[in-house]
């Protein structure tokens, strides 16, 4: 009996080592580990290199040599290039260290902004001033010819500008978390504004405009007007004019242009403003797309790579981590932390890239998958030592976005409030809300940027706080709010991993010519020691503009009563659902201030004077039987 004991404990101790070796070999074989690379040499910078593009505009530059002594090295190096409109300033340590690992480094003020001259006009001149400024250092003495690109957010939008123009020279590119796609979602969103580049342009763009740098006055006041957006978002629309902005207007009309333009035309479709509808035109290079689950531009990062990838020669890799904008060092997103793992080396990571494909060195990036993608979730939901919620979590390997073997599974809605795979019965059965855009549901993270002030990115418990904005003072769980409609399953018997595109599918009516239906994939994670009352952890969220149902190009108004079709695109994600957790979808029709608000008057866009309550209906029944499409991995 002894002997018996002794050998299954044995055979028990041995079986957990090998399991734990495994799961270890497993993650290291997925985790994105670089060795650390060291400096070669020193470098020296010259600043203010003006750089004349075609119209005779001078662009400003700094560039940084690899060096010796104080003196510029002998020899021509591949180049990395970044062009800003955060001033070239900010980007010396990154100049720095990859000047100092045998690269000549040029960082680029963009037209308007800062050192360059020009009028700023986000985007729409940076296909040809990148041509240009890439054409101008490729006849540099210094210059081995090949450029690669770095830079994240507007500066990943620049990268993805000049490659619609194929400058010849343009070798590798790495754009994070990119601006691109801005009609589809970004700027516009389904139809609807995303709010955050009103913030970027109170808070961001005009207090660093010309104008503003040259009168410190001017720049003062400007950044105190910045610091009223909490009173400034409740009192739209913006008219021309109207508001501090008038004393730097190319800022003021360009936010006027886009909150109005919702139109998905031949604006949004631009060089600068969409890849996707440029893939012809882009240069055919290896381009590794860097974006995160909670980042605000995840689902166009992805179009973009799906389209590049189909499209050309050269290498496309992608890789989305947990992530919130530009964050990809970090191993959080809000409330929520990750292993240690999740975070990447950045720099170590992009040299092996730019080594590549710059310089022809062989590194680990040659033999990447096409994918990499951080599957959230599975972790135990302790609360770590600084204050968050461990999901957990583990990075994987795919040949491909969303993986072949995905397979897409609607959950419906039912009357009592449950979300399951069996379709609904009923032959007539539905659930009405009130939207009163006085009272929108607030946001709580998400896949946001450019919002300091207004909203925090990433996964949060959905309750409000005391300073939530469009809170109220109420800190109740979202859920309990009468104009949300939660469809959630029982807890789940066994674990289920959603990776890929999500969408809500919705037959909708409305006492209004227009309103807004938003929707809200939650992770409803039970109670344990440390989250008493659970944690309701938002995994994705989009809206779709009821007016843009049909078409994103062609707007269309409802009839009162009237019974619609309506999707809605939720950013791609991956995340384990696991074993006692709920899948609850939310629909309502506001998530503010991530979202302009709709009046619900069918007025031209941001320019209505008065607002109306509606009464939105969403039906679930068998003839409209609304569900969400789950991209469900059976691994």
């Amino acid at each position: 009996m002894i002997i018996n004991r002794l050998t299954r404990s044995c055979a028990n101790f041995i079986f957990c080592i090998s399991q734990t070796v495994f799961a270890a070999w497993v993650a290291a074989d997925a985790t994105p580990v670089v060795p650390k690379s060291t400096a070669q040499n020193d470098f020296v910078a010259q600043k203010n290199v003006m750089i004349a593009v075609r119209d005779g505009t001078r662009l400003a530059a700094d560039l940084y040599l690899p060096a010796k002594d104080g003196k510029p090295l002998e020899g021509k190096y591949p180049t990395i290039l970044a062009r800003t409109p955060y001033n070239k300033d900010g980007a010396r340590g990154d100049a720095e260290w990859f000047c100092s690992r045998g690269y000549s480094v040029v960082i680029n003020d963009v037209r308007g902004r800062y050192a360059s001259e020009g009028k700023w006009r986000m985007i729409l001149d940076d296909p040809n001033d990148g041509y240009d400024v890439v054409q101008w250092i490729t006849k540099q003495t210094w210059s081995t010819g090949k450029v690669g690109t770095i830079g994240t957010s507007y500066v990943g939008g620049t990268q993805h500008a000049l490659a619609c123009a194929n400058p010849p020279g343009l070798a590798a590119m790495i754009p994070v978390d990119s601006l691109s796609n801005c009609g589809i979602a970004g700027v516009r969103h389904g139809g609807a504004y995303e709010m955050r580049f009103m913030n970027w342009i109170f808070t961001i763009g005009a207090p660093n405009a010309r104008a503003a740098l040259a009168d410190p006055a001017l720049r003062e006041a400007l950044v105190e007007n910045g610091k009223l957006m909490r009173q400034h978002i409740w009192n739209l629309p913006i008219r021309k004019g109207t508001t501090p902005l008038r004393v730097v207007p190319e800022y003021e009309d360009w936010l006027i242009e886009v909150m109005r333009h919702g139109d998905y035309d031949d604006y949004w479709k631009q060089p600068g403003y969409s890849v996707t509808e440029n893939v012809a035109k882009y240069a055919d290079v290896p381009v590794y797309h860097v974006t995160g689950w909670y980042d605000s531009w995840d689902r166009q990062n992805v179009l973009n790579w799906q389209a590049l990838s189909k499209a050309k020669k050269s290498p496309q890799k992608l890789i989305i981590g947990p992530w919130t904008h530009g964050q990809q060092q970090s191993n959080w997103a809000g409330e929520t932390e990750f292993p240690n793992e999740a975070a990447l080396d950045f720099n170590n990571w992009r040299l092996r890239w730019f080594d590549l494909n710059l310089k022809g060195i062989e590194t680990s990036a040659t033999s990447e998958p096409p994918v990499k993608i951080f599957v959230m979730g599975g972790g135990d939901g302790h609360k770590t030592e600084k204050g968050r919620r461990f999901h957990g979590g583990y990075w994987r390997d795919e040949k491909e976005f969303p993986p072949a073997r995905t397979k897409f599974t609607p959950y419906y809605f039912h009357a009592n409030g449950g979300l399951g795979s069996q379709k609904p019965s009923d032959d007539n059965a539905w659930s009405t809300f009130r939207f009163d855009p006085s009272n929108p549901v607030p946001t709580i993270g998400g896949n946001l940027s450019s919002t300091s002030g207004l909203a925090d990115a990433g996964g949060f418990d959905q309750r409000t706080r005391p300073d939530t904005t469009a809170g109220h003072g109420i800190t109740l769980p979202l859920s309990e709010r009468n104009d949300i409609l939660a469809f959630q399953t029982p807890p789940l018997a066994a674990d289920v991993e959603v990776t890929g595109p999500v969408q809500v599918k919705l037959w909708i009516s409305s006492s209004a010519v227009d309103t807004d239906f938003t929707a809200k994939l939650v992770d409803v994670c039970p109670p344990n020691s440390d989250y008493p009352l659970g944690f309701d952890l938002n995994i994705g969220d989009s809206i779709k503009r009821a007016r843009y149902r049909d078409s994103l190009e062609k707007p269309t108004f409802m009839k009162p009563g009237e019974i619609y079709p309506l999707t809605i695109d939720i950013y791609p994600t991956s995340n384990l659902f696991t074993k006692g957790h709920r899948i609850r979808l939310d629909i309502s029709s506001s998530n503010f201030p991530r979202f302009d608000l709709n009046p619900n008057t069918g007025e031209p866009l941001q320019q209505h004077r008065r607002t109306i309550v509606a009464d939105n209906t969403v039906f679930h029944d068998a003839k409209r039987p609304s569900h969400i499409m789950l991209p469900i991995n059976p691994n």
